[in-house]
């Protein structure tokens, strides 16, 4: 059996089972949500001992570097020394400003930042509900210019979140966020570079952020922006975004229903992977579906891109419970 100590306390690790499930399985409470090793809300950092590389997949350098980790995606294979993570990521209190509808099933809730929250346009983090809860969401808002952070949140009928929200959370009521993660975001970008963003549901939210980031920042290059539904009520924000087309030359929307029957309809990875670039100077953003985003990162890869010109942020649900 391998040697695991969190925070001083041995753990019983049974053969392939994570840190996470061992900590809990001890009593131990770690925060959590999609345990995929994609939201990175279950974070610790190891003092001690190898880190699986599976366990630091899609963290930034610095964080690495410190031994950070997915506690979710952590099956020790030697001995370890684990502790809570430290101050690698803020949790500020945040006041309700505004509740609203974006469409029958997707809510546009607003937070205003008790204290200084750093972020960058198109990151996500966690949403903390009274009891602990705590769901991951992309942001909508522009920190240059909002004094507000927005999160687009599809409600999801039983969803723990979902019902806090629509039956429970008021203006004015206070909850905590934590964060940033995620690299879906416009840093490196060349001016001078073609972008695709592409996304299905509330993963045109961080979408809706970046290529409005991208055009703040003068960028030269078209900007084509795809959001994909099953049908016509899961689109939203559409006469924001035609209106941005309208104003931004260089920006252009397409909307690709699935299930339609007019001429915007039609597969989204498809679209994206014909979106008439230059394949040599294009860079994407792929958000939402996790098993829609694979299908459009292996079609581009397939079709000549690499993957270094690939960003991507996979919309995971949570666990169940």
């Amino acid at each position: 059996m391998v040697s695991v100590t969190f925070e001083g306390l041995p753990l019983d690790i049974k053969p392939g089972q994570t840190v996470l499930a061992a900590c809990e399985a001890a009593g131990i409470f770690l925060e959590s949500s999609c345990r995929s090793g994609v939201c990175q809300t279950c974070l610790v950092q190891a003092v001690e001992g190898p880190v699986p590389e599976i366990a630091q997949a899609g963290l930034s350098p610095a964080l690495a570097t410190q031994g950070y980790l997915m506690s979710c995606m952590c099956v020790p294979a030697a001995p370890m020394k684990i502790i809570r993570q430290g101050q690698a990521r803020q949790r500020v209190e945040v006041a309700v400003q505004s509740i609203g509808r974006l469409s029958s099933s997707v809510v546009r809730l607003r937070l205003e930042p008790l204290s200084p929250f750093s972020y960058r346009a198109g990151q996500f983090l966690g949403l903390v509900a009274p009891g602990g809860l705590i769901r991951s969401y992309s942001l909508a808002s522009l920190p240059e210019r909002d004094s507000f952070l927005e999160l687009h949140i599809r409600l999801i009928p039983g969803g723990r979140m979902s019902d806090f929200i629509e039956k429970q959370l008021e203006i004015g009521d206070r909850l905590y966020v934590q964060g940033p993660s995620g690299t879906c975001c416009y840093d490196g970008i060349s001016p001078d570079q073609h972008i695709v963003l592409a996304g299905t549901g509330t993963g045109l939210a961080p979408l809706w952020a970046i290529a409005q980031d991208a055009l703040s920042r003068d960028h030269k290059a078209p900007i084509r922006l795809y959001h994909g539904a099953l049908n016509a009520s899961g689109l939203y924000l559409v006469d924001d975004l035609v209106r941005l087309a309208r104003e931004n030359p260089t920006f252009t929307y397409t909307h690709c229903i699935r299930d339609g029957d007019d001429t915007t309809s039609g597969d989204l990875a498809e679209a994206v992977t014909h979106a008439g670039t230059e394949l040599t100077k294009t860079d994407y953003f792929l958000c939402g579906d996790p098993d829609l985003v694979r299908r459009m990162k292996r079609s581009l890869f397939l079709s000549g891109i690499r993957l270094d010109r690939i960003r991507s942020d996979a919309f995971v649900p949570a666990a169940a419970g």
